[in-house]
């Protein structure tokens, strides 16, 4: 029976296979990899030390971040990465899933990555919820550019 390795222990920022549902992507840019923004490798970082872990983390009966949403969540943050987005915050949820949030100004993204459920996404503007929907390549590509430039005045690689 093949199992499949949903270790954190060995991911490499070279090349990074996304296991994510949102993209058909087989591998990362390496040149964008090689140049990862300062906040994106500390949030990646973070993200690693997530697997060390146990139930019950927050004294609240939280569940262990899964190991498939932490590698969901370092293989979304490399994408960010090549659309020059830095992640602001990154956090595990009481459910195991994992939060990882982009800002601009007073929009934010809230994405949460699960390993049993669809992947959201969530949007606010000025601390007002604007919308929530499943995570997918279209959704990505949209709210990314309403969270870059809301006026649509958007570069024509995006």
């Amino acid at each position: 029976m093949n199992y499949m390795n949903t270790s954190v222990a060995n991911i490499h920022t070279d090349y990074y296979f996304n296991t994510s549902s949102f993209s058909n992507k087989s591998f990362v840019n390496t040149k964008i990899v090689n140049f990862i923004s300062e906040s994106n490798k500390r949030a990646i970082e973070t993200l690693k030390s997530y697997a060390a872990l146990d139930n019950n983390w927050d004294g609240y009966e939280a569940l262990k971040p899964s190991n498939i949403s932490i590698k969901k969540a370092i293989s979304f943050i490399l994408t960010l990465q090549e659309y020059n987005i830095d992640v602001y915050f990154v956090a595990p949820t009481p459910d195991g899933d994992i939060l990882v949030e982009t800002k601009s100004f007073d929009a934010n993204l809230e994405f949460e990555f699960s390993s049993n459920s669809p992947d959201i996404i969530i949007a606010s503007q000025d601390g007002e919820l604007k919308s929530e929907t499943e995570l997918n390549d279209t959704t990505l590509v949209s709210y990314l550019r309403w969270l870059i430039c809301p006026n649509g005045d958007c570069p024509p690689n995006l």
